[in-house]
């Protein structure tokens, strides 16, 4: 009798003992797993970007949109999608995005702030002609004005020159409806360059004090004709339209503006 009492005692301890250690490490298991899901969430969300970003503007994968008008009205002045990408060279060598040498720009860039990766198959060729020198030029439109986000740095972009002395320039506008003409330089080089012009900081487009619409408008790149350059064909190509924008000023409740 008192050996069957020792182990029906002995068997509720044991079953005691089990559910305890069942619910303890179910608990254990169940925290670990909202902490797992916690983080994993947290890793998972984007971080809106803040700050200096770099913004793509058009990467001309498709630019088939894009159009060209030419003060001379002799010639033919159009566009083409060319397939290509950026081949700088650095003393006979190639070298890619990062400057190493011996290597290729890839054919995919690496993803932007906003984790794009833009395809690098396609450039913008540009055909014009030339003939009053001084005055004559070729603008090049996109399909519709690009409005910049953030307050504007920096204009950046490769270009493809012919060794003509003819200067790029970019065209903005600003939130009044001024038009804004910033050099960005000579293509008086051989082969792919990244050009670009800073921002100047007179040039209006944000407010500290409020937030107000007041974004920078792309409206087009345009060349003009060298004085001292001869009269005929013109060809150049660019790629990889970006700019540089500061963001910070914009981080607040975007739904409320102060402009009513």
């Amino acid at each position: 009798m008192n050996r069957k009492f020792k182990v029906a005692a002995l068997s509720i301890l044991i079953g005691t003992l089990v559910l305890f250690i069942g619910n303890g490490t179910s608990r254990l298991l169940a925290q670990d797993a909202g902490t797992g899901t916690n983080q994993a969430t947290g890793g998972d969300a984007k971080a809106k970007p803040d700050g200096l970003v770099t913004d793509w503007l058009n990467d001309f994968e498709e630019s088939e949109d894009w159009r060209a008008e030419a003060t001379c009205p002799l010639g033919e002045t159009k566009i083409r999608k060319y397939p290509g990408k950026p081949r700088p060279t650095k003393d006979g060598q190639p070298i890619n995005e990062n400057n190493e040498v011996g290597k290729e720009f890839a054919d995919k860039t690496e993803p932007d702030e906003n984790g794009i990766a833009h395809d690098n198959k396609y450039i913008l060729g540009v055909k014009s002609y030339f003939m009053d020198r001084g005055f004559d030029r070729v603008e090049v439109f996109p399909p519709n004005e690009y409005i910049i986000r953030g307050k504007a740095k920096e204009v950046k972009l490769w270009v493809l020159g012919r060794k003509f002395r003819h200067t790029l320039y970019v065209k903005l506008r600003d939130y009044r409806g001024h038009i804004h003409k910033l050099k960005i330089g000579r293509l008086d080089f051989w082969g792919w360059r990244e050009m670009s012009v800073i921002v100047p900081g007179w040039l209006p487009q944000s407010s500290n004090y409020a937030v107000m619409d007041k974004n920078l408008h792309f409206v087009s790149f345009f060349v003009e004709c060298d004085k001292f350059e001869a009269p005929g064909p013109f060809y150049f190509y660019i790629d990889q339209f970006r700019i540089v924008t500061d963001l910070s000023e914009f981080t607040g409740d975007e739904n409320i503006k102060d402009n009513w």
